[in-house]
């Protein structure tokens, strides 16, 4: 079995590709697939400013803070770390010098584009034409019928996460909450999830604890400037359920990871462009 290397010791091969890189980018991401789909991204949003030849995955959002924390390096650096929950829950980390937090769930949030998807769809369908897959897709239909019960289920979460926080939360299997192949939640289904969490946030707390969190919880959103997809996290959630509307409407078989990959290199980047404003040196 091959060791895996530590934070440090990943933060630390930046030095072998000083000539490749000029600026050092790390992420929590170590999955298979997610270094090149970084550097993909990031290239583009930096296209005009900094050649990006790869990025440094460090294992998580505790690593990659700790790490910015540490970083001594006089060449110019951006940690990446994760909203998570924390965009519902609040959180004490902020964007900083060199240190930058999503605006949003995770990096799968910026890849579901429906123009991305469309163009996608149309690279891989050899008869229907655009105009037909777009139809198909029908991408406001599916927001209209999914984003509220998706919000509703990620503010449950964000309770949960604050109260009873051993509950299995964003892990739990969207696949287990849809009905049919076209990506879409089950009204029935997500309010036996729902009330599921509610049962047992009350029964570690209080019914007045539990409408108190959520007050604030959606106040702080409300306030928040975020709309409701932004904190619905896109690897578990959105990615898994515009996949499989998509591979209703064309058959395919891509994988996942090249699938976001072909993504980032189409998707609309705007909501990255302000990480331009921590880079650190």
């Amino acid at each position: 079995m091959i060791p895996e290397r530590s934070p440090q010791a990943q933060s630390a091969i930046s030095v072998f590709f000083e000539e490749s890189n000029d600026i050092d980018i790390f992420i929590e991401d170590t999955a298979y697939g997610y270094s090149k789909l970084f550097t993909t991204l990031f290239s583009r949003v930096f296209i005009n400013d900094y050649k990006i030849g790869r990025v440094y995955p460090l294992g998580g959002r505790t690593a990659v803070i700790e790490q910015h924390a540490e970083n001594s390096s006089n060449r110019p650096s951006l940690y990446i770390i994760d909203g998570d929950l924390f965009l519902l829950n609040g959180d004490n980390v902020e964007n900083g010098n060199g240190l930058f937090k999503f605006p949003y769930y995770c990096v799968e949030n910026v890849l579901c584009d429906p123009n991305a998807l469309l163009y996608l769809l149309d690279e891989e369908e050899p008869v229907k034409d655009i105009n037909e897959l777009y139809s198909l897709l029908n991408y406001e239909n599916w927001l209209q019928e999914n984003e509220n019960k998706l919000f509703s289920l990620f503010v449950e979460y964000a309770i949960s996460m604050f109260l009873n926080p051993q509950e299995q939360t964003v892990a739990f299997k969207v696949s287990d909450l849809v009905s049919g192949n076209k990506g879409d939640i089950n009204e029935t289904k997500l309010s036996t999830r729902i009330d599921s969490l509610k049962e047992l946030v009350i029964a570690k707390s209080s019914q007045e604890e539990y409408e108190s969190i959520k007050h604030q919880i959606l106040s702080s959103f409300n306030e928040s400037g975020l709309n409701k997809l932004d904190v619905i996290s896109g690897k578990d959630y959105l990615f898994p359920l515009l996949k499989t509307r998509a591979k209703s409407i064309v058959k395919t078989s891509i994988s996942d990871i090249n699938f976001k990959l072909r993504l980032a290199k189409v998707c609309d980047i705007g909501k990255l462009n302000s990480a331009k404003d921590y880079i650190a040196n």
